[in-house]
């Protein structure tokens, strides 16, 4: 599967700016009463309204980009026949984990993974949102009352779900690229126009004894 080179460099904001995000959570110092939030803090919601932006701005261009990738891929849980097709690529992940193999993800599309990726990107764009509203509803001492607190908890919930997905994602990148499919070096180099993986693939044989 390859992708054009604006969802290439909204991948690669998107992911950076997620990564850091996460691991800044873990650090900063958040606001309640009788305590102000500290500089980690507000790189924290100045970053999060960014990436809020991102993200709408990605799923804009999924839509535009219906031809190449229909977004029925990305959220297939209402179709009984996407349902079967998930479980079909499950199956063949299961089938070439036996033999300590990937599936080559250049030659066709791939339901399980096109599904992920869509989970991934709507946890991301819901802990956006929540972030914000979170800060807009927060009273002015810090405090979180009422729906806010209750929004917080949200937020905390859909942050522990990114790191999950986030250590799932990259890992099967990284097995993906060591297994010679060059997915991952396709996404990250956004300055070609259409990198295909399937170049890489053919240097990497021609470079075989």
């Amino acid at each position: 599967m390859t992708y054009d080179r604006i969802t290439r460099l909204l991948h690669l904001c998107i992911a950076v700016g997620i990564t850091g995000q996460q691991f800044n959570s873990l650090v900063m110092v958040y606001p309640k009463p009788g305590r102000a939030g500290d500089a980690f803090y507000a790189l924290h919601e100045m970053g999060g309204q960014v990436l809020l932006g991102l993200l709408l701005l990605h799923w804009i261009w999924s839509l535009a980009r219906q031809r190449e990738l229909p977004f029925v891929l990305l959220f297939p849980w209402f179709s009984p026949e996407r349902y079967g097709a998930i479980l079909a690529d499950a199956q063949r992940y299961l089938n070439h984990a036996r033999v300590f193999r990937l599936p080559d993800t250049t030659q066709q599309a791939m339901p399980l993974a096109s599904a992920i990726q869509g989970l991934g990107l709507l946890t991301a764009t819901l802990l956006g949102i929540s972030g914000v509203v979170m800060d807009l509803g927060m009273e002015k001492n810090g405090a979180m009352i009422g729906w806010v607190r209750d929004i917080k908890e949200i937020h905390e919930v859909l942050g522990s779900l990114m790191w999950l997905y986030l250590v799932v994602h990259a890992t099967m990148g990284m097995l993906h690229q060591w297994s010679g499919h060059g997915s991952m070096r396709a996404m990250i180099r956004v300055w070609e126009k259409n990198p295909s993986p399937d170049l890489v693939i053919s240097h990497l044989h021609d470079q075989q004894p």
